[in-house]
């Protein structure tokens, strides 16, 4: 039954990660809180992403109000997400 709940770190990263993206089930969602109250490495690598996103949100939001800011080519842009989507 207990392994039901246990998630390896190389599972919990990936999962961490999609999260950021989709809405995971209950039961995912339990597993990761369950191995996140375990294991300090999988609770660093959680708390790097969600301070990476905070910073992009706040950027994202400086870019909006500063008209000297230039966005980056859409090819640029969709390299660079296909990239992320490989790691």
């Amino acid at each position: 039954m207990i392994n039901h709940w246990m998630f390896r770190c190389k599972d919990v990263s990936y999962l961490i990660s999609q999260s950021m993206d989709q809405k995971l089930s209950l039961r995912i969602r339990l597993g990761i809180k369950f191995h996140l109250m375990m294991c300090d490495l999988c609770s660093r690598y959680k708390q790097q992403l969600d301070l990476i996103r905070k910073a992009i949100s706040k950027v994202e939001t400086e870019k909006e109000e500063d008209p000297f800011i230039t966005p980056l080519p859409g090819q640029t842009r969709k390299k660079i997400k296909n990239h992320l989507k490989t790691l």
